[in-house]
Order: structure tokens, then C-alpha cells, then sequence
């Protein structure tokens, strides 16, 4: 055997073939590091949701026990409250009602499923579904339903909470909510790349799912597709292990599912990852160990502990961040993102994961706040918010009748508001929306409102700015596209809006009043149909019930 071959040899065993274990030995590590950082980082998104949904139901719970434990409601109740209380009973549920966006109504039935009080028209008994929802209740004093559809087929939830006086049953407080409360958490919600969030009922029924940006009414998959997730989702003992996670297989493709439980529910909170793009990585470290084999014999050992301290170490620095995240409940803690490769991004989504967190406890507060002060403006822009703008519509619509005048409603989105935010940053974004708020008022003349994100409501009731409103519309683009800049940064940035305008004359004969949500609505569609065709641009649309719209 020539020195050549022995020195070839000797490489190989002491060298290359040690150096291509301890290469394979640090994928299997980072794999497996790589699950644990994803279910980690599950978990405490999840229980970020599941917390602030516990903190709904307390909030129900508390409310309609205090409902139910009120002088008035008792006596009603036990049969001792005259016809003129009754009806105050009812109006005050009602205007409680009237107070809550998420809710459609409230009850209040006595243990003999009497009806002694409701914010709406109402039987004498509770229907005969309410046995349904106490034997689900079971002995809890307070519950929400699964998915109930109402007389109008829409999805709704009942939540349920048991009366007692001195230990003696005097009937049940139930509320009647709707899915926004939910959709908005999932809104809020910023998860990982390929990831959805569900909340499942305790018949798997969709309350919410989806991305941040995709609502999602039912599954994208069959059940045939989804038989692996199906099979694991119903192998779990959920009473033994009320949270936790597991892997399946849609598609060829590999997911992995934290699930937990929601208190006063059988609901479930799931986040689910697609992991093939991420072991897709696993292939790229393949090839470089690889090529570093070939051009790395003699460096071998050095090479293994490069290898260790640019893999391992961070790795293990975002998995023990998330881990003293999760024992100290501090989420000032972050990741030190030192690296633009695969696991520097991985490092940046954990930290917008915890970003994330951290504000849910501030926009939870402001949230609160606005619905407890019901304040009028918008807290961003200054112009009026949705409930007093549509409050504004129905006033206008009411005295432009009564003065056989003419008015109009605008219905504006702003293009690729997104991208503001995305490219320049929320600050830049919320300038944005200054600025489009600012111009409709003064070229429009109007009163101006926010409808949610980028979506603007304005009325014009002055005679004069309605026959006016195409030349106002045409300056107000040439001012949105020309005139912004950026403040801090002075960049020039052009802003294209979408506008539906209905305008209406109360001075034709026999004309019929519009309520608010037809001009909305008809707003609207005639805002879809500049976005549809390619953004930018307006539309006057005039309202007329004998032909719908016309131009």
C-alpha cells in the first residue's frame, strides 16, 4: 500500500469521517432544537389568546352575575315584581344591549325556564334548546356554548351563568354574543411564516381561523387530507393533558400543533406551523458540511467548533430566552440578532413573536378603555370614530329629508395601506392616515370618519360641495399623490385612495329614504369597483330605489 493511499486512508478515519459525524451530529441537534423553539414559541402565543379570552369570559361571568344578583332581578325571578318593573328590567337589559358591540342580547329566565326579563321581544318560556345549554353547563356556574345558530342562521354563543341565593337556584343569566370579539384576536394575532390560528368549539365547528389577514369560515382541507391530524387530534386525552402538541402530515407536508384548552369553554385555541420549509434548512447545512469536508481536513476540529458556535450556541440562546420568557413572565427579554442566515431570521420572528406578546397587554388596556368611555374620535386621526359617524349619517339623512335637500356619502380605502407599514414603519403608516383624513375634510367640506384600518367614512351635505364633488374628488387624488412627505425623513411618498360616492336628492318626488346601511353599502360597492379595476380613482354613484344604482 503506497504512502499516498495510507495518508488518504488516515484522513478519512481520523479526519473526514469524525468530521462528517459531528456535522450530521450538530443537524440532529439543531433539528431538534428547531421543533422545540416552535412549540415553545406556540405555547406562549397561545396562552397569550387563551389568557386574554379567559379574561372575556371573567368579564361575562362577573357581568351576568352581577345582572342576576340585582334587588330587581331576584324579585323577578321569584315572581314578586309588578308589570311597570318588569318593563323597566327589560329596558335597562336592552340598553346594556345597546352599550356592547359583541353582544345581541340579554335574559334572564327563572328555574322554571320563565322568561322574567330580556333586552328583546321575547316568549313566555325559554326555548326548548335552554336544556341543551344547562346539561352542557354540567355543575359549572358559569359557561359559553359551542357554535348555536340563531332564528336568522347566523353563528352566535350563549353564555350562561347559574343565579343562587343562599344556595337556593333562582334561575339562569344568559347573553347572546357574536364571533368579532374572536376574529379581532386572530386579527391581532402575528404568527410564525406558514401558520394559522384556529379556535375550535368542542364539536371542532370554526369560531375563528386563519392568518392575521385570512378569515377562514371553514376547512381548507378535507377530512380525508387531514386524516393523520384527525387521527392524533382524537387520540389525545385532553382532561390529562388539557395543553400540549403534536406532529402530523397534510399533503406530504409536515405540521406541527400546539392545542389549549379555553376555561369556561370546550373550546380549544390551535396554532399550527408548517414545518417543511423549515426542515428544508436541514438540506442547506447538508451541502455545507459537505463542501467543508472537502476543503477542511487538517482544520477539521476547528472547523467542529466553528460549527458549534455559529449553530449551536444560538440556537440554544433562543430556546433559554424563551425558557426564562416563560419562568420569569418577563417579556423585555429578547434575542440578540447578531446574524443575517436563516437562524438570524429565526431569531428576528421570535422576537416580533414576543414584540407581539408584549403589546397585547397595552392594546388589551386601550381596548378596554374605548369601550368603557365610549369615546367619540378616533384616537388617531381626531375625526369622529365608527359609532358617532354613523350616528352623523343617520342625523343627516333625517334633516336632509326633512329639508328635501341633497347630500352624499364617500367610502374610501386607501391602496396598499400595508405597504406603508411594511416599508417606512407604523409611524410613517399612521401618518398616512392623518394626512388622507386631513384632505377629505377640507376639499371635501364633509364630516369625516374612521371605519376601521385605512377605511374612511365621509358625509357632505352642503348643496354646493355635492354638485362640486367630482372636481372635489379629482383635487383631492392630485393632493393624496403629490403632496405628502414623510415627516422626520422628508421622502416624498405618493398616496392613491379608492372612492365610492352615492349622492342623494331628497328633493325628487315620492323618493324613498335610504337607511344608513344602504348608502354604505352602496358606497362600498362603488369603492370595490375602482379597486377592481386597477385602484386609484372615484366613482359617483346616484341613489335611486326604483333602479338600484346608476352613474
Amino acid at each position: 500500500m503506497s504512502v499516498r493511499n495510507s495518508m488518504y486512508r488516515m484522513v478519512f478515519t481520523l479526519i473526514v469521517f469524525p468530521f462528517l459525524l459531528f456535522s450530521l451530529l450538530i443537524i440532529y441537534i439543531y433539528s431538534g432544537r428547531l421543533e422545540k423553539i416552535i412549540t415553545e414559541s406556540l405555547r406562549v402565543v397561545a396562552n397569550s389568546q387563551v389568557a386574554e379570552m379567559t379574561n372575556f369570559c371573567e368579564q361575562q361571568k362577573d357581568y351576568l352575575a352581577l345582572i342576576g344578583t340585582m334587588d330587581i332581578s331576584v324579585a323577578a325571578m321569584r315572581g314578586n315584581l309588578s308589570e311597570d318593573m318588569h318593563q323597566y328590567l327589560d329596558d335597562m337589559l336592552y340598553s346594556q344591549v345597546r352599550a356592547m358591540d359583541y353582544m345581541k342580547s340579554i335574559a334572564i329566565i327563572n328555574k322554571d325556564y320563565r322568561v322574567v326579563a330580556c333586552s328583546e321581544e321575547h316568549d313566555i318560556f325559554a326555548g326548548d334548546g335552554i336544556q341543551n345549554v344547562i346539561d352542557s353547563m354540567a355543575d359549572q356556574s358559569f359557561y359559553i356554548t359551542d357554535v348555536l345558530e340563531d332564528k336568522d342562521k347566523n353563528k352566535t354563543l350563549i353564555a350562561i351563568s347559574r343565579i343562587e341565593e343562599g344556595g337556593e337556584l333562582l334561575g339562569y343569566g344568559l347573553a347572546e354574543l357574536n364571533l368579532d370579539f374572536y376574529k379581532e384576536i386572530r386579527e391581532e394575532a402575528e404568527l410564525w411564516n406558514e401558520s394559522t390560528f384556529y379556535l375550535l368549539d368542542g364539536k371542532q365547528q370554526i369560531i375563528s381561523a386563519g392568518t392575521s389577514a385570512e378569515n377562514r369560515e371553514t376547512f381548507v382541507t378535507s377530512a380525508n387530507e387531514r386524516s393523520d391530524y384527525l387521527k392524533k387530534f382524537n387520540a389525545i386525552d385532553y382532561e390529562k393533558d388539557p395543553q400540549g402538541s403534536f406532529m402530523y402530515k397534510v399533503g406530504g407536508k409536515n405540521y406541527i400543533t400546539y392545542y389549549s384548552d379555553v376555561k369556561y369553554t370546550d373550546w380549544r385555541v390551535m396554532l399550527s406551523v408548517k414545518m417543511s420549509n423549515y426542515e428544508a434548512q436541514k438540506t442547506v447545512y447538508f451541502v455545507l458540511a459537505f463542501f467543508m469536508i472537502l476543503l477542511c481536513a487538517v482544520l477539521a476540529v476547528w472547523i467542529g467548533g466553528f460549527a458549534s458556535r455559529r449553530i449551536v450556541q444560538p440556537i440554544k440562546h433562543i430556546s433559554d430566552t424563551l425558557r426564562a420568557i416563560q419562568k420569569k413572565q418577563d417579556y423585555s427579554l429578547r434575542v440578540a440578532v447578531e446574524r443575517r442566515d436563516e437562524l438570524g431570521s429565526l431569531s428576528g420572528e421570535v422576537n416580533e413573536l414576543i414584540d407581539f406578546i408584549e403589546t397585547e397587554n397595552l392594546y388589551k388596556t386601550q381596548q378596554q378603555r374605548l369601550l368603557q368611555e365610549k369615546a367619540g374620535k378616533d384616537a388617531l386621526t381626531k375625526v369622529l370614530n365608527k359609532e358617532r359617524i354613523l350616528q352623523a349619517l343617520q342625523d343627516t339623512i333625517e334633516s336632509c329629508s326633512a329639508d328635501k335637500g341633497t347630500m352624499a356619502v364617500l367610502f374610501t380605502d386607501i391602496d396598499n395601506f400595508k405597504a406603508f407599514n411594511d416599508n417606512y414603519g407604523h409611524s410613517v403608516g399612521d401618518q398616512v392616515l392623518l394626512f388622507v383624513a386631513s384632505i377629505l375634510g377640507q376639499e371635501t367640506g364633509g364630516t369625516v370618519g374612521r371605519m376601521g384600518g385605512d377605511e374612511f367614512l365621509v358625509i357632505v351635505d352642503q348643496p354646493e360641495r355635492v354638485r362640486e364633488l367630482d372636481q372635489c374628488l379629482k383635487k383631492l387624488q392630485e393632493i393624496a399623490g403629490s403632496r405628502f412627505i414623510a415627516r422626520g425623513t422628508g421622502t416624498h411618498l405618493p398616496i392613491s385612495c379608492c372612492i365610492g360616492a352615492v349622492q342623494v336628492d331628497f328633493g325628487q318626488s315620492g323618493l324613498a329614504v335610504p337607511t344608513p346601511e344602504q348608502l354604505i353599502d352602496m358606497a362600498d360597492t362603488a369603492m370595490y369597483q375602482i379597486k377592481n379595476n386597477g385602484k386609484g380613482g372615484h366613482v359617483i354613484k346616484t341613489y335611486d330605489p326604483m333602479s338600484e344604482l346608476k352613474v
